[in-house]
């Protein structure tokens, strides 16, 4: 896979968002891994990041940060894939054959051909001052990830009360798959798919011009990478 290190500042939340890899910024990536750690932690679904198995960074074709002016790590997400089975989806293990779990998989394998990834372990420091615009930047950072790793499809799971957030950069909710309480019965989690080739009818308008400047200036620091128009 081609080696990616981009990024951008983000006025909104007075971060840069830099796109990177874990083999060319382990100690981005370590720090990474430690805020994911605490911020689980903090709501007691630690178990739910599987950190023995996303350590080593193998799994992770791409991570995004966000940095503040003292160049700290205060929110990231990681992305998994592009898939190659179903069985690689760790979604599939979260719904552990409930219902929904097949057609889980079902619609999982209808993708694969065009290019599938997941993003997981999605946070942002609770005790930064722009919480709210620093989490929206990282919901547009899925917007970008589909353009870094040329695929088609993304998807993730994710509490109910999440999903408003990651709807308005085109985050559709499966309504045909049940939500699942996971990672305990505190949470109601829900399946929810982007598809880069009809973001203008989900993107809310708010977004739209954001993305558009961040897409700019991905093409500028990283010019071989053909980020997509579908928004423009």
């Amino acid at each position: 896979m081609e080696e990616i290190d981009a990024g951008y500042s983000d006025p909104l939340s007075g971060a840069f968002i830099l796109y990177t890899q874990p083999s060319g910024r382990p100690e981005l990536w370590n720090q990474y891994l430690a805020g994911a750690r605490k911020s689980y932690g903090q709501h007691g679904v630690e178990n739910a990041l599987d950190f023995q198995h996303m350590r080593d960074g193998i799994s992770t074709a791409l991570f995004v940060v966000a940095l503040d002016g003292d160049g700290r790590v205060v929110g990231g997400l990681r992305v998994a894939g592009p898939l190659r089975q179903v069985g690689d989806a760790a979604a599939m293990l979260e719904w552990g054959g409930r219902p929904g779990t097949k057609e889980l998989g079902r619609r999982i394998g209808q993708r694969l051909n065009d290019g599938i990834v997941e993003i997981k372990a999605v946070w942002v420091d609770r005790d930064i001052a722009r919480h709210h615009q620093t989490a929206e930047a990282l919901a547009r950072a899925f917007v970008h990830t589909l353009d870094l790793l040329d695929v088609r499809y993304a998807f993730c799971t994710a509490a109910e009360h999440a999903l408003p957030r990651w709807q308005t950069t085109g985050g559709v909710i499966s309504t045909d798959i049940p939500a699942v309480a996971y990672p305990d019965e505190r949470y109601r989690t829900r399946v929810m798919w982007w598809d880069r080739e009809r973001l203008l009818e989900s993107v809310s308008a708010e977004q739209i011009s954001a993305l558009l400047r961040e897409s700019g200036q991905l093409r500028r620091t990283r010019p071989a990478v053909a980020v997509s128009t579908a928004v423009a």
